[in-house]
């Protein structure tokens, strides 16, 4: 007889961080959620969690215990639940469970933050690494909010370039908390305008529930940065080349956003949905809404926006970029505007006021925009267009400002280098007796390898190297680790005015530099290639990554990172044969 394995055996209501599947999550997402464990699944090998910030159920084989934390004080079991979450690739459990929740933003901004736990969590090295978790929401009635914690984020994503230094602030979870809340004034007025927007765009219409057929619920969703990522973006290299496009031809920058941009698209399947609270139609109360068009939460929602705006976008005249799907470009004989989309977010850089001002105007006619004025301010970057001599600038000094004062580091001594040139980090740092998951469990190392990590991707290339590096060790970093991370903070300290630069007198032909180290990864030994290309006198697209294999001397690290540095240097020929003719 087989004997049963008892390391599977967990102490029940004990913490553990259960992973968030890659799916489920952006780029720069936390990759783990806390959990209270609960016992284990009843039809599959896994175990079963509450996630502690929301109360939905999940069901893992891969998660980390810490069999010694559980939870303090009394908890509320009437609550109303938050946001449960469920696995939106399984059609059919959606079905199953019936009941769903619909979200109503009442945010203009994109993308919400995955937050991590700050409490004091002692982390345990045992980990059970299977395979990926499924969502199930929890009954809608039934579930409950985990006590207040105190979060930082945990570096959010690809960017959305959404603020990745998170606040700490408690956000409403339900229109009745949001209502009772210090700020249920502006709370009321947010869901005004958002409810406005709904009606004014046709979104659904009231009708009897058919026989046969389940309504989904209907929450409302506070806070900022909601929408999903799944739309498509423009890759920050191809904002950079516009930028850089815009200095040598002198062309015009102005920008516009997209109000309430997923309430856009139209369904093509019926769905209906339960009135949203606190707007409760009182002559037919026992009614559902019909959706007539995309809504928040829903899976739909960013494929028909993005389909919408695709549609309209072609049918103005302009062609799609072959290289970047989300930049496109109308001419006629003399002149040309282009368009570079970010989920809601535009830009648009012309050489003729008249076009421009007429494509700003159709925009306008077809989908409920503001008008932002001339580009100055885009996903965090700080944008400066000098038509006259001819200079773009790009810098990120607000934000590289926010993340040192977010970490304690505004009055730090500067440094004149981002990393120690006679360190080399590995995992094991410490010495063997050194219990750093002690000391290190409330270090924000994440977020603050995420603040720096957006940094680097947007406008600050001399950074590569260094977030290359300390980001491979953000699961179980060590003092010495923390240590170099605040050595970056402090090079930032004394570079808060970097950025890129584009000009007019250095021509637009693309110089391109690539090299390689040799065996630098000292536990691996793997190389580290490295790229950058320039255009007009500035940085438009740069990397520095870990070599797949190991390389059998230094000509063959040198061969693998050219190889690297040509195919960038090919896709970015093809994108400018499509922006230049």
């Amino acid at each position: 007889m087989k004997k049963p394995i008892l390391a599977n055996l967990k102490v029940f209501g004990c913490h553990a961080y259960v992973q968030v599947p890659q799916d489920k999550r952006a780029k720069f997402d936390s990759k783990s959620s806390l959990c209270r464990f609960l016992g284990y699944a009843e039809h599959q090998k896994s175990y079963r969690f509450e996630e502690v910030s929301t109360g939905a159920i999940k069901i893992s084989r891969d998660a980390t215990f810490m069999e010694d934390k559980f939870d303090e004080g009394p908890r509320n079991y009437n609550d109303e639940s938050s946001a449960v979450e469920f696995d939106d690739q399984d059609e059919d459990e959606e079905k199953e469970e019936g009941k769903t929740d619909v979200d109503m933003d009442s945010s203009d901004d994109d993308n919400e933050d995955t937050r991590s736990s700050k409490s004091n969590i002692k982390r345990h090295t045992r980990t059970q690494s299977l395979e990926k978790a499924t969502f199930i929401p929890s009954p809608k009635r039934r579930t409950y909010r985990g006590p207040s914690l105190e979060h930082v984020s945990a570096a959010a994503m690809d960017f959305e370039a959404a603020y990745i230094v998170d606040s700490v602030e408690e956000t409403p979870t339900t229109f009745k908390s949001a209502m009772e809340s210090s700020d249920s004034g502006k709370g009321k007025e947010a869901c005004d305008s958002e409810f406005d927007s709904l009606q004014r765009n046709d979104t659904w219409e009231i009708v009897p529930l058919p026989k046969g057929r389940k309504a989904i619920g209907c929450r409302w969703k506070f806070g900022v940065d909601y929408e999903e990522t799944f739309a498509p973006v423009a890759k920050f290299t191809s904002i950079r080349v516009v930028l850089s496009m815009a200095a040598k031809y002198g062309l015009m920058l102005h920008q516009m956003d997209v109000k309430t941009a997923f309430l856009n698209g139209s369904l093509n399947e019926d769905i209906y949905m339960d009135q949203p609270d606190g707007y409760l139609d009182a002559t037919q109360p026992d009614y559902v809404c019909k959706l007539k068009r995309s809504l928040y939460g829903l899976k739909q929602s960013p494929r028909m926006w993005n389909q919408t705006i695709d549609g309209f976008m072609i049918k103005m005249g302009f062609k799609k970029c072959e290289s970047d799907h989300c930049i496109y470009i109308k001419r006629d004989d003399q002149d040309m505007i282009l368009v570079v989309l970010y989920v809601d977010d535009l830009i648009l850089a012309s050489s003729n006021n008249e076009l421009l001002k007429s494509t700003k105007m159709a925009l306008s006619k077809r989908f409920e925009m503001t008008g932002l004025g001339e580009l100055d301010y885009f996903l965090g970057m700080e944008i400066k267009n000098d038509r006259k001599t001819g200079m773009v600038t790009v810098q990120q000094t607000k934000f590289l400002k926010s993340v040192l004062t977010k970490f304690g580091m505004d009055n730090s001594k500067p440094v004149k280098t981002p990393q120690d040139p006679g360190l080399k980090l590995t995992k094991n740092m410490c010495e063997q007796e050194c219990k750093h998951e002690d000391t290190m469990c409330n270090v924000p190392y994440r977020s603050a390898v995420g603040g720096i990590m957006y940094l680097m991707v947007a406008t600050r290339p001399d950074l590569a190297a260094a977030v290359g590096s300390l980001s491979q060790f953000s699961s179980d970093p060590c003092p010495t680790h923390w240590q170099a991370l605040k050595r970056v903070l402090r090079y930032l300290q004394a570079t808060p005015n970097h950025g890129l630069e584009f000009t007019r007198e250095e021509g637009s032909r693309i110089c391109g530099y690539t090299d390689a180290d040799w065996a630098g990864d000292i536990e691996s030994r793997r190389s580290t290639s490295g790229y950058v290309f320039m255009m007009n006198g500035g940085c438009i697209s740069w990397k520095s990554q870990k070599q797949r294999t190991v390389a059998l001397s230094s000509t063959e690290a040198e061969y693998m990172a050219l190889s690297e540095a040509t195919k960038e240097a090919v896709w970015l020929k093809v994108l400018l044969g499509n922006l230049v003719r």
